[in-house]
This record gives C-alpha cells, sequence and structure tokens, in this order.
C-alpha cells in the first residue's frame, strides 16, 4: 500500500478499494511504513567511500588530476508541495506551484549521501546550504575534499561552483562550438561532470510520482516521503541495475534544460575563487600542449558593438530579453549591495546601467528606458501577494526578493534530514499542520481484521444477513400505491356487477 502511494500516486481511497481496506487502515500503515523507513534512512543515506572515483580516475587529462579531491555533487531541487492557505505564500517561489526546497548531496555512483528536505519553496539554495553547514549532525566536507555545485552557489571552502557569465550547459558546446577560454573549458567538464546529480533527482522522480505531483497527504508526511523515497532509491541501487536510471551518453543526448540560476548572496570566497582560476588555467594549457601548436583556436570572433551614434538615443522601442533583464537585475543588486538601507536609485545610477547594457547587449536602451523596466519589475514585486500573481510563475524571483524585499519569510522550521526524520522538536509553531489521524499502532493478533472485506467467502454478513441465505421476498412496499394493472381493473368490474 505504501509503494502503490508513493510509486503510483494513488489516494487512500484508491488504495483502498484495490486492496479491500478502509482509507483508516491505509492511512494508518501508510503512517507505519513511513516512519519504519525513516529510522532506516539513516543507515541508507550515509557516507560509503571519501576515496577518488573511478570516473576520475579512469579519465586523464579530461578529470584527473583537476577534479581528484572531488568526491560528490549537491545540488537543490523543487518538490510540489500542498499547504494550507496561510502559508502559500511562504512556499512559492521562482515556481508556479507552492513546492518544498530540497537539497542533496549525491555520490558518482547516483546515491544519495545527505538529503535536507523541508525548507520553503521561497527560500534560496544558498540558504539551504547553510542550514545543512550548521546542523549537529548536517552535512561535513572532509578535510581536502570539495563537492560540486552549480551557479547558484559562491565557491567556498569545500564548494566549488562553475563561472557565471560564461557558457556552461554541454548543448552549448555541441559540434564546432569548442572552448575558446580558460573559463569555458573549466565550465564544460564541470557541466560534464556534474550531471551525476541531476540523473540523480532525474531516476528518484520518474520512479515516485508523489515527488511530481500535487500531494495528498499532510505537510509534515510530504517532508519525511522526500527523505524515505531517498533511502529507498539507495536501496534499490544497491540490489541490482534499475530501468529508471538513465545512462550516461542517453542523458547527454536528452540534457533538461533549467532556467538561469540565481547566485548566492555570499561573494566569492577568493580562496576558492583563486583555485578555481587555477584548475582552469592548468586544464587550458594542458589541451593546448595536446594539440598542434598552429592549431587555430574556433570562436574568437569579437562582437561588433554598437557606437554611441548607433544606439538608440531617441528613445525608440527596444525588446528586453531574459538575458538582458538579468543582467539589470543583477547590476542593481551589485550596486546596492554595499549602500545603506535608506538609499535609493537616482538617474545617474540607471545612466550608467543603460551605458553597461548598451556595451554587453548593444540594446541601444536610454536612461528613462532602463528606469520603466526596473519600475516595472518593482512593481510586479509589489504584487506578489496578491491571487492574480500567485498563480503565475514568478520569474527572477531571488533576483526580485534580494533587490526589494529586507529577507524572506521563510524560516525553514520544518526541515528535515535522514538523521531527524522522526525527531519530534516538540515546536507548538505549527500545531495547525496536522499529522495523519495519529492511529496506534496494532498488536499482532490472531483475530481477523475488521476492515477486512471478504471477497469470495460467503460467510460474511452484510446488513445482518448473511450471502448464503436468501432474503424474503417483499410482495408490496408500504410507501408505494398498489399498481393498477389490466387484470385488477378487469377484477374489480366483476365484484361490482357481482354487488349489484
Amino acid at each position: 500500500m505504501f509503494l502503490y502511494m508513493v510509486g503510483q500516486h494513488h489516494t487512500n481511497s484508491s488504495v483502498g478499494f484495490w486492496f479491500w481496506r478502509s482509507s483508516e487502515t491505509v492511512s494508518r500503515y501508510f503512517n507505519i511504513v513511513l516512519r519504519a523507513i525513516g529510522e532506516l534512512a539513516r543507515d541508507l543515506i550515509y557516507i560509503r567511500s571519501t576515496d577518488t572515483h573511478t570516473k576520475i580516475t579512469s579519465s586523464p587529462n579530461r578529470f584527473y588530476p583537476y577534479f581528484e579531491g572531488c568526491i560528490w555533487a549537491l545540488d537543490g531541487t523543487h518538490v510540489k508541495a500542498c499547504v494550507p492557505a496561510h502559508m502559500v505564500d511562504k512556499f512559492r517561489g521562482r515556481k508556479s506551484y507552492p513546492s518544498q526546497n530540497v537539497l542533496a548531496v549525491v555520490d558518482f555512483d547516483l546515491r544519495f549521501t545527505y538529503v535536507l528536505a523541508g525548507w520553503e519553496g521561497s527560500t534560496h539554495d544558498s540558504l539551504v546550504l547553510k542550514d545543512a553547514l550548521t546542523r549537529p549532525a548536517g552535512l561535513k566536507i572532509p578535510e581536502g575534499k570539495f563537492f560540486l555545485a552549480d551557479a547558484g552557489y559562491a565557491a567556498r571552502p569545500g564548494i566549488l561552483p562553475p563561472y557565471r557569465g560564461m557558457r556552461y550547459h554541454l548543448n552549448e558546446f555541441v559540434g564546432s562550438r569548442d572552448p575558446t577560454t580558460p573559463q569555458e573549458l573549466f565550465n564544460h567538464r564541470h557541466s560534464s561532470f556534474r550531471t551525476t546529480v541531476e540523473r540523480a533527482f532525474a531516476a528518484l522522480k520518474s520512479r515516485f510520482k508523489i515527488l511530481t505531483q500535487r500531494p495528498f497527504i499532510p505537510l509534515k508526511s510530504q517532508i519525511k516521503v522526500v527523505v524515505a523515497c531517498c533511502a529507498l532509491h539507495n536501496w534499490i541501487l544497491e540490489n541490482g541495475p534499475d530501468k529508471y536510471v538513465v545512462d550516461e551518453a542517453m542523458w547527454y543526448d536528452n540534457l533538461p534544460r533549467s532556467s538561469g540560476r540565481v547566485r548566492d548572496r555570499e561573494a566569492d570566497i577568493r580562496e576558492w575563487a583563486t583555485k578555481r582560476d587555477l584548475l582552469a588555467q592548468q586544464m587550458w594549457e594542458d589541451k593546448e600542449s595536446a594539440q598542434n601548436t598552429n592549431l587555430q583556436i574556433m570562436g574568437k570572433h569579437k562582437l561588433d558593438v554598437k557606437s554611441e551614434e548607433d544606439c538608440n538615443s531617441d528613445g525608440k522601442y527596444i525588446t528586453w530579453t531574459d538575458e538582458a533583464t538579468k543582467f539589470m537585475l543583477d547590476w542593481y543588486i551589485d550596486l546596492h549591495r554595499d549602500k545603506p538601507a535608506t538609499f535609493k536609485f537616482k538617474k545617474q545610477h540607471h545612466l550608467q546601467c543603460a551605458d553597461a547594457l548598451n556595451g554587453k547587449f548593444s540594446l541601444g536602451a536610454t536612461q528613462n528606458q532602463v528606469d520603466r523596466h526596473y519600475r516595472s519589475y518593482k512593481e510586479k514585486w509589489s504584487w506578489k501577494t496578491t491571487i492574480n500573481y500567485l498563480t503565475r510563475p514568478i520569474r527572477f524571483f531571488h533576483e526580485l526578493e534580494e533587490l526589494f524585499s529586507d529577507q524572506s519569510q521563510a524560516d525553514g522550521s520544518l526541515a528535515i534530514d535522514q538523521t531527524t526524520v522522526n525527531v519530534d522538536d516538540g515546536n507548538d509553531d505549527n500545531k495547525d499542520v496536522l499529522e495523519h489521524g495519529g492511529y496506534p499502532i496494532p498488536v499482532d493478533s490472531d483475530e481477523a481484521d475488521s476492515d477486512i472485506i471478504g471477497r469470495l467467502s460467503p460467510k460474511v454478513e452484510l446488513d445482518g444477513n448473511p450471502l448464503n441465505k436468501k432474503r424474503k421476498r417483499v410482495t408490496s412496499s408500504p410507501s408505494k400505491n398498489p399498481t393498477k394493472g389490466k387484470a385488477n381493473n378487469k377484477d374489480k368490474v366483476s365484484n361490482d356487477d357481482i354487488g349489484s
């Protein structure tokens, strides 16, 4: 029954129909199994080895020796959530639906080594990572080792993200579009190596449909189900091959595209940013030395930047792309970061932003156009609590949150990992978030379950009548008038004649 609900996303009533049990029985045993798997989660989700993986050592001059100290990859994913109405604003972020932000660490055998679920969907990935690193039994990075992360995280001790503002996804290097700089070469190999965590998420959600659909269980159980599914995923992989794990070569041909990830609010730590630069430069030098010295690097065609005379100085219509909009919001965030709380943008700031946009995208944007575009997103953020806006995807959610709000409403009070999945913290702040019915755990008994409905047994009584006995035939119903047929009419006429 548990696997039917998490694997096929069935409701209590549908599972009860197939197993001939009541919804109360299905809910009760679902809780029992969920708690049991939660106890096993710490034995199934754990660090198996800190040695360099064979995937690295078997690829010299590509992954080895550059990623010799890399042991895992981490990333965040959003899982659909069904939450009370007063909590929807916390769980609705850049997705068009309420979700919980799940942080997971995966080894290169696609097995989860750490899972933190329960953070609100509006939470930034860096805040979830910070919570995982500060927990008493949370995520620990071994000395001298590091993880691969995407551009949504900052470079810090033990976390190595790619370069921002450079080509990163594998489909951007297809054909003759080879890396042209050390940074692009590093991003290309980083992306090829980090797809392990995306493949693990794809296999997890393909196997357990409850993670891709709107769940029918209470919120606390939704969070526990995520950890339980990761534990079952590890158990399945340890007992043989799995059809839901996509082959790496096939995965490269059908890579899912993710939208531009917002960066970590914290600046890159200089030490690890320098380490990334050294790795990129070493990769580039080794690549050049392996090739012919006369080989011309492809793709070094400089873009012609429009001069000031060619720019749209009279304010004609321009088309704002997603890249230009994101660049504008990031530019304002960088300018506002070191300013006091009372700082406000003025005309000279919009003019400087217009110059930066024209230099990078050749938009020909004027100061007034940048100002209007900035104010339009500021107005959209002020509408975020209205129903019309919350029922649509919130584009550039994290940039808008960082630029126009003081802090997020998310507090992570429901977050749990594999070590705390069954720990009751006694917090009354979420007393209105109810769990399943709280049914007592049944004691094994030889007596038949009262919720069992026998399919073929003739001895089961329904409505007080055994199925092997015939019911008495009722000749007429006292609440209905007797039927007047032709035979009754003839009898009535003949009786009148006799009386006369």
